[in-house]
């Protein structure tokens, strides 16, 4: 592994950290007119695939720095993840607000991280970054077949 390699996990590391704190802190809000994202119905598939959109942009970075060796396999891996972080962070948002349209965008997602899923794991015995994806993605699969 190389310093990049390195700073892009440590990185990600400390986002998802960051993101599991907020999820399972108490709701200091005594209010009672928001309910945290930990109480939310869709928190396992948000979690899912907020660590799934953190993977594709570690992936998308090692893509790019690969095309511009002149790897040009890695374009539609890069594309694939430029998807699935929009995709995922929409998920994110409408799952937040218990949108009616959470369920439809969860398939849409589903066929966008499989699709990624199969361009990345046509790169995974050769790029780590890649495997990771992957299996983000996967897992965010899983979940988001719950919703």
């Amino acid at each position: 592994m190389n310093r990049k390699e390195l700073l892009q996990k440590a990185g990600m590391a400390v986002a998802v950290s960051g993101i599991l704190s907020t999820l399972s802190a108490e709701d200091h809000d005594h209010s009672g007119s928001m309910p945290t994202a930990a109480k939310s119905k869709y928190a396992k598939a948000m979690m899912a695939a907020v660590h799934c959109q953190l993977s594709a942009e570690v992936c998308l970075s090692h893509c790019l720095t690969e095309l511009g060796k002149g790897e040009k396999s890695m374009a539609a891996c890069a594309a694939s993840t430029r998807e699935v972080i929009s995709l995922c962070d929409s998920f994110v948002k409408l799952a937040s607000q218990n949108s009616s349209f959470t369920k439809k965008l969860a398939n849409l997602c589903i066929e966008v991280c499989e699709s990624c899923a199969k361009e990345c794991d046509k790169h995974a015995n050769h790029h780590a970054v890649c495997k990771e994806c992957r299996d983000s993605c996967l897992a965010c699969v899983k979940e988001l077949k719950k919703v």
